[in-house]
């Protein structure tokens, strides 16, 4: 909703760059934005793509300008959005402004960058050591709202309807039961579009050709900020979104599909931390937990997804909190939902090693995105470390022909996919999961980028190569 490209593709990038993409508050908080610092006036001047590398490191100011002029006539100057180059050329300023010493105007530039994109940490690493963070408020509460009733369902569901975990095999109705699946977007409402926009009838269509296609599972990401309005402590539900996942979830059900559902998405993780401020996800976790707890296509609660790159999984720079802080809450959100729902099992997807869930999950969910040779030494690895339950949760790769330096056919989207399920399958492991089930719609004035490529299935529903490979690898 991972939803961090480098060198490799990491799914929580998918949902930044969805948010980079647009100008949004930061984390669903309600900051004003700073009055712009460099003033769009009327001008006769028609200016172009190039006149913003003209002006790039000679001139900021003009090079905003020209950035602003050009969002405003919804030109596209590459594949990169236009909003990261307005952030990049801000923070740019800023940097500049900070060094000549003026850091009243460089702190106006560090906010315009942050406010453009509250999740990369340049921006917030600038404020953060100048101790000049914009203060949030909370979201203006929706009429009518009041703290909600306890929702749990007061009858007690017939257990053996829900998916079991004994020693390292999944079971559903006393049948084993391994995981064939795909995360989950809708085509034309991805990533933060999801809950808010995402058409019920086109998702009954989608959900059409995942099952019909043989899969039998789905993994979906519940972002909390469209969930729940105003005062976070009470976790007060905004009943119209709950009422569309809701439906989703009715759809599934219809389907015989199974569920994990991935809680904490897109979470604040510098106002009120996800880590530190248990406070204000335990109420809205809480919530979902008891109002679902009886839903026998949920297979799962996902209680995080790539928590591990939050302490430097990846790269020690991308670490923002201390391993034993994310541990530590995994630890207590585990307990929380194990004590409010007997019924569902846990896991939680993570990017690198999953062996450090290990105490805190029934099934253990790691990301896979680079070559099969080293997924066949994860795999080896963590087999022989654990007895729980394994899943491949996230693996994916594009299909974009055009793609900058990294051109890949549907041919050979269809070779990687297929090799890699056919490691997980002779290695008996839970199951696998695709990234992801269709190609997206770029949003409207954005260019088609890599992220947009990972579906079996393209935007118009034609089937991929890979999708007849996939389930190949599985007679």
């Amino acid at each position: 909703m991972i939803r961090n490209p480098f060198s490799i593709i990491c799914v929580s990038l998918f949902t930044i760059l969805a948010i980079a993409c647009q100008k949004i508050p930061p984390h669903g908080l309600d900051i004003e934005p700073p009055t712009p610092v460099v003033e769009v006036v009327s001008m006769t001047t028609v200016y172009s793509c190039a006149d913003v590398d003209s002006y790039w490191g000679q001139d900021w100011p003009t090079t905003l300008i020209v950035l602003e002029e050009l969002v405003q006539q919804e030109v596209a100057c590459g594949p990169e959005p236009l909003s990261s180059k307005q952030y990049a050329a801000y923070f740019s300023y800023a940097n500049a402004l900070e060094t000549a010493g003026d850091l009243e105007l460089a702190i106006e530039n560090y906010q315009q960058a942050f406010f453009i994109n509250s999740n990369r940490a340049e921006a917030l690493a600038a404020l953060s050591r100048l101790d000049a963070l914009p203060t949030p408020t909370p979201a203006p509460c929706v009429a009518g709202s009041k703290p909600f009733p306890d929702p749990t369902p007061s009858e007690i569901p017939d257990e053996t309807l829900f998916v079991q975990a004994r020693g390292n095999q999944l079971f559903w109705k006393d049948e084993p039961f391994q995981i064939r699946g795909v995360n989950y977007y809708p085509r034309h409402a991805p990533w933060h579009h999801f809950l808010l926009e995402a058409d019920v009838s086109e998702i009954e269509q989608e959900l059409d050709l995942i099952q019909q296609a043989g899969f039998n599972t789905l993994r979906i990401f519940l972002w909390y900020d469209p969930l729940f309005t105003c005062l976070p402590e009470s976790a007060i539900p905004n009943e119209e979104v709950f009422a569309r996942l809701d439906h989703i979830l009715q759809l599934a059900r219809e389907r015989d599909l199974k569920l994990i559902l991935t809680l904490n998405d897109l979470p604040d993780l510098t106002f009120r931390p996800l880590y530190t401020d248990w406070a204000r996800y335990d109420a809205q976790t809480l919530y979902i937990i008891r109002r679902y707890r009886n839903e026998s296509a949920i297979l799962a609660w996902d209680l995080r997804n790539e928590g591990d790159l939050d302490y430097g999984a990846r790269t020690a720079e991308e670490a923002q909190f201390d391993q034993s802080i994310v541990l530590d809450w995994l630890a207590h959100v585990s307990q929380l939902v194990r004590e409010n729902d007997p019924y569902h099992l846990i896991t939680a997807g993570w990017w690198g090693d999953p062996t450090n869930t290990a105490e805190y999950v029934d099934i253990l969910s790691f990301h896979h995105w680079s070559d099969t040779l080293s997924l066949q030494a994860r795999i080896d690895d963590y087999v022989a470390r654990n007895h729980k339950p394994i899943l491949l949760e996230e693996i994916g790769y594009h299909s974009w022909q055009d793609a900058p330096q990294d051109a890949r056919t549907a041919l050979v989207q269809a070779d990687l996919l297929g090799n890699a399920t056919h490691l997980v399958e002779e290695a008996g492991l839970a199951g696998w999961m695709i990234w992801t089930a269709f190609d997206f719609v770029p949003e409207q004035g954005q260019p088609p980028v890599y992220e947009h490529f990972f579906g079996v299935w393209q935007v118009d529903l034609t089937p991929k190569p890979a999708l007849g490979r996939l389930f190949a690898e599985t007679q």
